[in-house]
């Protein structure tokens, strides 16, 4: 019961926050089987709720429950993405629940504030989550196909209005072992860039993406961090496996100019070969526009490439001298029409027009929740539909989403958009409130 009971206190206490973190924790990089099921659920909590409730010594009810509504969401969440959930996806499906709840049962903790204090590595790193006025809504773009996913949050050190300081950001990458012409043109374009007000994103390794980095810095230094633009480094591990150890002093240059050092992955992460593909998708994600300074034919970079032209980003590529191997990848995208041939280290034809880094007016509390469904509005929502739906069953009206929106509207009791009807539905299903059996919601009466 001890244990239970531990799992009981944290559910209660967690907030959306929280709860992706969570959620992040249990899927150890991109999942789209989890991306699926969050788009079948009200919220993340929901969903981490109903893990938590499949654990080992609950309830055998309460266990069933559970995965009744997870199968329900996730066939749910598959049928927003446009996908029919055959016999082979929901046993993959279930192979992932029993991987999710395995890990679960690995956190260090179950104790709130411990919990707290281990996945912001003891305060030091934020989280920004979807929803949050500095969540980068382009991410949002890497669920549009579904055999992808965004990353469900983003732990940050550093300056987190970085993350909204343009609205237009230019990425630029490229290999490891950069030639001195690689580095002058990394450079030169990010300070370029940087000079006019743009952020810089690239991925704190050696080489290009240094260089790219210490351009834009430069610009801070020449202009001021008012004037020039921010830069943002994306990594593959936790932050507190940032690497390598070399551009440390990077690193803490990035932080002190008002910066940011990004991830998706929570604190004790190790960056595995295998993350830093996966790394290369959020650098393509969060920028309109991709600069390959210099790339060999097998660089890291050329992956970033092929993720942006996914995304339908622009990709530049530099050209470079035909008989040197550091330029083959560039010059290979170029002769495969994948990318547009940039031939200045000027940012004109980069960027939009010049502008000072945005600074928002609000900045999100430390764990406030992001879905309306949760707190005392929340409940208002519950009650209101709940209401609405028991006035249409009396007057033999027959209820639908559209149709409960449209009576909430017409009697005053709540105007709630169709998205906000679904999710406080699906909300008042998960806590058996409600049935939808044979297409007919019904509210269920309480024994």
């Amino acid at each position: 019961m001890s244990g239970v009971a531990a799992h009981t206190r944290l559910v209660d206490r967690c907030g959306e926050r929280m709860a992706r973190c969570l959620l992040t924790y249990c899927i150890d990089g991109a999942d789209a089987l989890m991306m699926a099921l969050l788009k079948g659920a009200p919220h993340a909590l929901a969903v981490f709720t109903l893990l938590v409730e499949g654990l080992d010594g609950h309830d055998d009810t309460e266990r069933r429950h559970a995965e009744r509504a997870l199968d329900h969401l996730f066939s749910q969440g598959a049928a927003r993405w446009g996908c029919h959930v055959k016999p082979q996806g929901l046993q993959a499906f279930h192979r992932a629940l029993k991987r999710w709840r395995a890990r679960l049962q690995s956190l260090p903790t179950w104790e709130y504030d411990a919990l707290t204090a281990w996945m912001t590595h003891a305060g030091t790193q934020w989280v920004v989550i979807p929803g949050d006025d500095l969540w980068p809504e382009r991410l949002g773009d890497l669920a549009v196909r579904s055999d992808w996913a965004p990353p469900l949050c983003l732990w940050g050190i550093g300056d987190r209005h970085a993350l909204a300081a343009c609205s237009s950001p230019v990425a630029v990458v490229g290999s490891r072992g950069v030639n001195e012409y690689g580095r002058h043109v990394a450079g030169e374009i990010a300070h370029e860039v940087a000079m006019q007000g743009h952020t810089v994103v690239s991925g704190g390794a050696m080489g290009t993406d240094a260089i790219a980095h210490w351009g834009a810095l430069r610009a801070v230094d020449t202009m001021g961090g008012g004037q020039a633009g921010r830069t943002i480094a994306v990594f593959a591990g936790g932050l507190d496996h940032m690497g390598p150890t070399c551009n440390q002093r990077l690193f803490e240059a990035i932080r002190a100019q008002h910066g940011a050092l990004v991830s998706e992955m929570c604190p004790q992460t190790v960056p595995e070969a295998r993350r830093f593909l996966l790394r290369n998708r959020i650098i393509a994600a969060l920028c309109p526009t991709v600069v390959i300074a210099q790339a060999r034919r097998r660089s890291g970079a050329l992956n970033t490439a092929h993720w942006a032209a996914e995304l339908n980003r622009e990709v530049y590529a530099v050209p470079g001298n035909i008989t040197a191997p550091d330029n083959a990848g560039c010059n290979e995208l170029i002769r495969n029409q994948q990318a547009i041939l940039l031939a200045g280290t000027t940012a004109d034809d980069l960027c939009h027009a010049a502008h000072t880094p945005h600074l928002p007016k609000t900045d999100p509390a430390p764990d406030a929740p992001v879905h309306d469904d949760a707190g005392a509005e929340g409940m208002a929502r519950e009650q209101a539909v709940l209401g609405a739906l028991e006035r249409m069953h009396r007057t033999g009206r027959h209820a639908t989403p559209d149709t409960l929106a449209e009576a909430l509207q017409a009697d005053g009791s709540a105007v709630l958009s169709l998205e906000q009807v679904h999710a406080t539905l699906g909300l008042l299903e998960l806590q058996g409130r409600i049935s939808t059996a044979g297409g007919r919601i019904a509210v269920c009466t309480a024994k």
